[in-house]
C-alpha cells in the first residue's frame, strides 16, 4: 500500500504582485527624476539667445555676497568636482584645471565677466564648448547644489 500523497499547497501570488508593483513604482520615480534633472534649471536664470554681461550679474552678486572660499574648498571635494578638474582627470583632459581659472574665465565667453562665466559653467555646463575637453560635466548641479554652497564654490574657484 502506498502512503497518501500530501495535498499540494497553493502559494499566494500576492508577494510576487507586490514585489513587481514596488519595482515598477521605483522605476517610474527614477525615470521621472531623470526627466526633471535634464530639463529643470533649478529656478536659475535661463540662458538667453544673446548673453550680455548682466544676464547673471544679480544672481552671481547675491551668491558671492556672503561666500566663504575656505568652505568652498571642501565643497568641491564633497560634490566630486575634483575627480575631473584635478589630478588624473585634468591630466587626461576630462575637465579644465582650476589653476588660473579667473584669468582664463575673463576671456572665455565675452562679454561675461569671470564670475558670471564660472557660474554659467557650473549651472549650464554645455553653454560654452571648450576645445580639447569632453564636455561631459553632469547637468544635475543646477538642481542639487544649494545656493549657499554654490556661492562658496564660486568664491573658491575664483581664487585659484
Amino acid at each position: 500500500m502506498t502512503p497518501p500523497t500530501p495535498p499540494i499547497r497553493k502559494t499566494s501570488p500576492w508577494p510576487a504582485i507586490i514585489a513587481v508593483g514596488v519595482f515598477l513604482l521605483f522605476a517610474a520615480l527614477i525615470v521621472a527624476e531623470m526627466a526633471q534633472v535634464s530639463g529643470d534649471d533649478g529656478g536659475r536664470p535661463p540662458i538667453e539667445g544673446t548673453l550680455t554681461a548682466d544676464v547673471y550679474a544679480e544672481q552671481v552678486a547675491a551668491l558671492l555676497a556672503n561666500a566663504d572660499p575656505a568652505r568652498g574648498e571642501g565643497l568641491v571635494t564633497r560634490y566630486g568636482c575634483t575627480s575631473c578638474h584635478a589630478g588624473a582627470g585634468a591630466q587626461n583632459r576630462l575637465a579644465p584645471e582650476w589653476t588660473g581659472l579667473a584669468e582664463r574665465a575673463a576671456d572665455r565667453h565675452p562679454p561675461l565677466p569671470a564670475a558670471a562665466y564660472v557660474y554659467e559653467s557650473i549651472v549650464y555646463p554645455r553653454a560654452v564648448e571648450i576645445e580639447g575637453y569632453s564636455g561631459q560635466m553632469p547637468l544635475i548641479y543646477a538642481r542639487t547644489i544649494p545656493e549657499a554652497d554654490l556661492g562658496d564654490i564660486l568664491a573658491y574657484l575664483l581664487e585659484q
